[in-house]
């Protein structure tokens, strides 16, 4: 199969619109365009009793940073062109420092009333996938300091490889009385070309190599009702990369992935419910004599409460195992030797957030945490040697300003 890089399709993305809009130049009025330009600045602390989160933090550690710009055109009243430039520092599991998050056009027709809306986006398009996903680019827009990492994996360095994809998506929206059913489906290629995001999917640590093949399928289902008060979703990931190895003692392989996701939320004034539940089937052939197949799973359940206009607060209870037939982790401690608190996690998390000024929040939460699944490695070189504290608590304060 061709593999296309993703400048290539990012390039035919743009000239794709530059047609787009030439056609359509002698219809466009310049005194009707809508644009707007956002930014924000997170600082984050974070302190653990024990084993490191984000850098340092067993010290107390400040490598927690998110800065980015955001903005949007819409040339056309279903033109939109939308981008984000971010500065990401989170110790050891996000060394990128700058980088283009998301970059995308997006184009869409509605039918029938308005009440059918049919649209497609390209570029470095942004992933729909579970509740948070395609909102978590600022602490504003997500629940929590730190998001369930038994889903969004944060500390694994997964967070780039999670939020953006290089491809196109199509999608429709209907709406009828209070119910409203979105279906999206993406064809993309990943940015899974980082050490960390190969790491996971090889299994291989430091694994010397780029990851190649088939891009990324992925879709998701979502049954909303009245305006968000209740929503449920089904999303699902299908990947297939293949491992090219570029040590001769280390061997090339493939990888494939399937990731099927639940999510329901139920929204009142003051208070939310959030669950989500889901597994990742994986199949790595070619690093060994047998193909190694292993089913993971994670799930959480959230509680939110609105105690006034500037105050809120989150309870949370977050699971993650590596292995859902070998919860306790005793299996896979005997094939690897690594400790058993490698393969599970379960956080029990409370938070508060305060709006002390207008466009300032200031957010905090205490994770008092048994395993050490989701821990990275690059913050936590024992971990592989069988060391790390399988109990352990976790402190997170971060500061944020946005225009």
């Amino acid at each position: 199969m061709r593999i296309i890089s993703s400048r290539t399709i990012a390039r035919q993305a743009i000239i794709a619109a530059c047609f787009l809009l030439s056609g359509g130049a002698s219809a466009l009025d310049f005194s009707t365009i809508d644009w707007q330009l956002h930014g924000f600045a997170s600082q984050g602390f974070t302190y653990t009793t024990s084993n490191q989160v984000f850098g340092a933090s067993r010290r107390g550690s400040l490598d927690f940073t998110e800065l980015g710009v955001n903005g949007s055109v819409r040339l056309l009243p279903n033109l939109l062109f939308s981008a984000q430039g971010l500065y990401r520092n989170a110790g050891g599991s996000d060394r990128e420092d700058f980088r283009l998050d998301f970059a995308q056009v997006d184009y869409n027709v509605t039918l029938f009333d308005s009440s059918l809306t049919l649209g497609v986006r390209a570029g470095r398009v942004k992933i729909p996938f579970g509740l948070y996903n395609d909102t978590r680019d600022v602490v504003w827009t997500r629940p929590s300091v730190i998001l369930p990492q038994s889903i969004y994996f944060d500390t694994l360095a997964l967070r780039q490889a999670m939020i953006a994809a290089d491809g196109g998506l199509l999608y429709s929206r209907y709406n009828w009385g209070d119910h409203r059913f979105n279906l999206e489906f993406m064809v993309a290629d990943p940015q899974d070309d980082t050490g960390d995001a190969t790491d996971f999917l090889t299994g291989i640590p430091d694994a010397p190599g780029t990851m190649e093949g088939r891009p990324l399928f992925l879709g998701r289902a979502v049954y909303e009702w009245m305006g968000g008060r209740a929503r449920a979703m089904f999303s699902v990931v299908d990947l297939e990369r293949d491992f090219r190895s570029n040590m001769s003692a280390i061997p090339s392989g493939s990888v494939r992935a399937l990731y099927p996701l639940f999510s329901l939320q139920y929204n009142e004034e003051r208070w939310s419910l959030t669950a989500e539940y889901g597994w990742i089937d994986t199949r790595r052939s070619g690093f060994t004599p047998v193909p190694l197949e292993n089913t993971s799973e994670g799930f959480y359940v959230q509680g939110e409460y609105r105690l006034t206009e500037d105050w809120s607060a989150v309870l949370r209870y977050d699971v993650f195992h590596a292995d859902r037939d070998d919860r306790s982790g005793r299996s896979l401690a005997e094939q690897t030797g690594q400790a058993r608190h490698r393969f599970y996690a379960r956080d029990l998390a409370v938070g508060v957030r305060w709006e002390f000024v207008r466009n300032w929040l200031i957010a905090a939460e205490y994770h008092n945490v048994d395993g050490t699944a989701w821990l990275s490695p690059r913050d936590n070189s024992d971990l592989l040697q069988g060391g790390g504290d399988p109990h352990w608590d976790l402190f997170s304060l971060m500061l944020s300003f946005r225009f």
